[in-house]
């Protein structure tokens, strides 16, 4: 049985893992005015600088059934069954439309809300890529992709709460009194919503909160993959780097920039760190 891996394109796969993996990627839309954008196609230094001076935010939507279904049937043209991971159902509507593109198909297509968002859910991708190629089963890969999240943690926050709140996880009246008093929100994905854990006041606190709160939930040595997560901050990218190198020598760290997505909800100076637990 050839097992096929099909994802959303939040998971922030580069083209070499897509490739090695041969996974099958489905967009999600940004709605700029009216018009909208499969987000897989956008030059992402040109969105994120009209993003920056937009005096309308943009939206994002997600993918249709009908979407998830012309990817299904080109995948099944390789493959016998499929599994696919998505976006955390709690923020996006995703996994629905994926759920009901799969009834359309007499072949088995296993659809796993994944609880995660962006590189979380691009990690489980490539797990279950080694996993798929070490001659996993299909029950072996779902139990896996449904529990993966409990070995995740996530943190985000941003400079400016204005992009929170356009995309209606704080209010209105939060997000003015936070850019007034120059706060940063440390939030947590916690079960597969945002959730926040504390306001800090300057950069420097930041990073630290961001580092110190990952290693509350993971001790150093059981730290295997940290993903760094930035559009504009990239010297903040090499400190946050530095700061987990320290703590944990052995760990796997990368930076890589937010996709556009979940770009469009932080803003240009959003930042996120995803680790992940040996």
């Amino acid at each position: 049985m050839k097992i096929g891996l099909v994802t959303d394109n939040t998971c922030n796969l580069t083209p070499e893992e897509i490739q090695k993996y041969d996974v099958r990627i489905v967009s999600l839309y940004i709605n700029r005015g009216g018009k909208y954008s499969k987000s897989i196609d956008l030059d992402l230094d040109k969105y994120y600088e009209e993003l920056g001076s937009a005096s309308e935010l943009p939206s994002t939507s997600q993918p249709s059934p009908q979407d998830f279904i012309e990817v299904f049937e080109e995948a099944l043209k390789t493959y016998d069954v499929l599994i696919v991971p998505v976006l955390s159902g709690k923020l996006s509507g995703t996994s629905v439309s994926a759920t009901i593109a799969a009834r359309d198909f007499e072949q088995p297509i296993h659809v796993v809300d994944s609880q995660l968002v962006a590189d979380g859910t691009g990690l489980l991708v490539k797990n279950l890529g080694d996993l798929i190629q070490k001659g996993a089963s299909i029950e072996e890969l779902i139990e896996y992709a449904s529990n993966f999240h409990n070995k995740t943690r996530t943190f985000c926050s941003t400079d400016d709460l204005s992009y929170l709140q356009k995309g209606g996880r704080i209010g209105k009246a939060k997000a003015l009194m936070g850019n007034l008093l120059k706060m940063k929100p440390l939030i947590q994905l916690d079960d597969g919503e945002l959730k926040p854990v504390e306001n800090v006041r300057g950069n420097k606190k930041l990073l630290e909160s961001l580092v110190s709160h990952t290693f509350k939930e993971i001790q150093p040595e059981n730290l295997r993959r940290v993903r760094v997560l930035t559009i504009w901050r990239k010297e903040d990218a090499a400190t946050a780097e530095k700061m987990f190198r320290e703590e944990a020598p052995e760990a796997e760290i990368e930076s890589r920039i937010i996709e556009p997505i979940i770009g469009t909800h932080l803003g240009p100076q959003g930042i996120g760190i995803i680790s992940e637990m040996k």
